[in-house]
């Protein structure tokens, strides 16, 4: 196992595109704002990329295999539907620092009245390149 200050390393939560059907461990850990506090944090600042986002929709299988069908869920939508507003928090302060562009603005379309009205503070993100 790889250690960073005997610590499991990070960078396969950020860096697992294909073993997930396109999706990474951060987005799949979004339900628990503990993970995210840990794995967003400035700690690991090193394995973030503007370049390479880590936070957009993922496919996500409906029903068997052989159906075909899939909606998309991002982690913002996977946090809210859990109550895990400090996961938000620190999601939406990863976007801020780290995805601050247009194309980011496509994981709130849906859940922007949602995160207003359960308090989430989104000045940060209005202020931003997002939106």
């Amino acid at each position: 196992m790889d250690l960073v200050n005997d610590q499991p390393n990070p960078k396969v939560f950020y860096k697992s595109f294909l073993e997930f059907d396109g999706s990474n461990m951060v987005s799949i850990l979004s339900f628990d704002s503990r993970s995210m506090e840990y794995l967003l944090s400035d700690n690991f600042s090193s394995y973030y990329s503007s370049e390479y986002p880590i936070f957009y929709k993922n496919k996500i299988q409906k029903g068997k295999i052989t159906d075909g069908k899939s909606y998309y869920r991002n982690a913002i939508d996977n946090a809210l539907r859990n109550n895990q507003i400090k996961a938000v928090t620190s999601i939406i302060n990863y976007i801020i620092n780290y995805q601050d562009n247009y194309a980011s603005s496509y994981l709130f379309l849906k859940n922007f009245p949602l995160l207003i009205e359960k308090g989430v503070n989104c000045v940060g993100l209005l202020n931003s390149n997002v939106f």
